[in-house]
């Protein structure tokens, strides 16, 4: 028989576990950049004066700033193999955007005096721009072999580009030429020759000896 009041030994306390917690780590926020107002009118300070800037300096950059050369809007030199006979189909010079004629001297069957020789004629309509090509099958007025716009039906003649079927306010225009010594011929092309078309067409043609230059419209 036990004797009472003999102690027993205490249960072991287990030693407490350590708990790992995984905290993330707060990072800074970027600085927004706000824009001022001091900053938004000194931004429409410095786009002023840029603009100004353009305007006082465009121009004569635009003046000075160098060309190219051998396609539309600066001379084109054609060589004297590609120069029609006299009297024969125009010739289409595509780099120019022109027609190549060879007019003969006199008067021409609609009228018109020629002194002979080469005619540079722009292929666009005078009416709203349309490529107006060489019709050598077209008949029109009991004679075969016109220039005739698809578009809107303008019509002019071989010796000359004289409008004689409208819309077209008036007759294709001229670009200038001149004959160089080795019988070459440089055509000046571009927009700005726009309007010189008219009846004195072939009056304007240049005869193929060196020297010779297209005269001015009078």
């Amino acid at each position: 028989m036990e004797a009472e009041g003999t102690p027993q030994a205490a249960a072991p306390v287990s030693p407490t576990r350590a708990i790992a917690v995984d905290t993330p780590v707060a990072k800074p926020v970027p600085q927004r950049h706000v824009l001022t107002r001091r900053g938004l009118v000194l931004a429409g300070f410095w786009a002023a004066i840029g603009l100004l800037g353009v305007g006082l300096l465009g121009a004569p950059l635009d003046f000075m700033w160098l060309r190219k050369t051998g396609g539309f809007g600066g001379p084109i030199t054609v060589s004297p193999d590609k120069i029609p006979q006299p009297g024969g189909d125009p010739v289409v010079i595509r780099e120019g955007r022109f027609h190549l004629l060879n007019l003969e001297a006199g008067t021409t069957p609609n009228g018109e005096s020629s002194p002979g020789g080469a005619l540079a004629l722009w292929r666009k309509c005078p009416h709203l721009g349309c490529t107006v090509p060489w019709r050598p099958d077209f008949e029109f007025q009991g004679r075969r072999g016109w220039f005739r716009c698809p578009c809107h039906g303008s019509t002019y003649t071989k010796e000359g580009g004289i409008i004689v079927f409208r819309p077209a306010p008036r007759s294709l225009e001229v670009f200038p030429l001149a004959v160089q010594e080795d019988g070459s011929l440089v055509v000046e092309t571009g927009i700005q020759f726009a309007g010189t078309g008219s009846l004195e067409n072939p009056s304007r043609s240049v005869p193929i000896e060196p020297g010779n230059t297209t005269p001015p419209l009078v």
